[in-house]
C-alpha cells in the first residue's frame, strides 16, 4: 500500500512521514507544494496516481478543503480512500470566547473541511472519503505557545498518528 501525506515536514505530518516510510510520498511548501494554488493542488494529485491513501493533513486557509473537493473529482471512480484531518474547533460544541477570536479563520476552513468531508461520504462511489479530527497536539509551537500546557491538556504526535491511521480500517 502506498500513502500520500500533505504537511509532512512538521508535527503530525511529520509524524505520518516517518511511520509510513518508504511506502509515502509527501507534499509539503518546503518542497514546493502549496495546497492554496491550483496548479500545486493538481501537481500532487497526479504524483499521487499510485496511492491508494491519500492523508489531507496541511491546513492553509481553504487550501485543504480546495485539494480534496479537486483529489476527490480525479479518483471518485476508484477504489482508494482519502482521510481528512480535522480539528476540535470544527466541533458544534465549541463556542470561542472573545480572547480567541484570532481563531475564527482557522474555525471557519476546519469546518468547511468537515462540512465537505461528510457530504462527499454521502456520495455514493468507490472512493472512501475519511474524517478524523482530535485537539490540540503537542507539536512544538504549541507547547512553545502554552508553556504550563500539561499532558491532559493536549495529545502526542504520536497518538495523533494512530487516530488518523486508525481510519484507514474504518476505526
Amino acid at each position: 500500500m502506498k500513502y500520500a501525506v500533505t504537511g509532512h515536514t512538521y508535527g503530525i505530518g511529520e509524524g505520518l512521514y516517518n511511520r509510513l516510510s518508504p511506502d509515502v510520498i509527501g507534499f509539503s511548501k518546503p518542497n514546493g507544494y502549496d495546497i492554496t494554488k491550483k496548479e500545486d493542488r493538481q501537481r500532487i494529485i497526479y504524483e499521487s496516481k499510485d496511492c491508494s491513501i491519500f492523508i489531507n493533513n496541511a491546513t492553509d486557509q481553504f487550501g485543504q478543503s480546495e485539494l480534496l473537493l479537486d483529489l476527490w473529482h480525479e479518483w471518485k471512480d476508484q477504489d482508494k480512500i482519502i482521510i481528512n484531518v480535522g480539528s476540535r474547533i470544527a466541533e458544534d460544541s465549541v463556542v470561542l470566547d472573545l480572547e480567541y477570536s484570532h481563531l475564527l479563520g482557522y474555525s471557519m476552513y476546519k469546518r468547511t473541511l468537515k462540512k465537505l468531508s461528510y457530504d462527499l461520504m454521502k456520495i455514493d462511489t468507490p472512493l472512501q472519503v475519511k474524517y478524523c479530527w482530535f485537539g490540540y497536539v503537542g507539536v512544538p509551537h504549541i507547547l512553545k505557545k502554552y508553556p504550563h500546557a500539561t499532558e491532559k491538556d493536549y495529545i502526542s504526535v504520536e497518538a495523533a498518528v494512530n487516530i488518523i491511521l486508525s481510519e484507514q480500517n474504518g476505526k
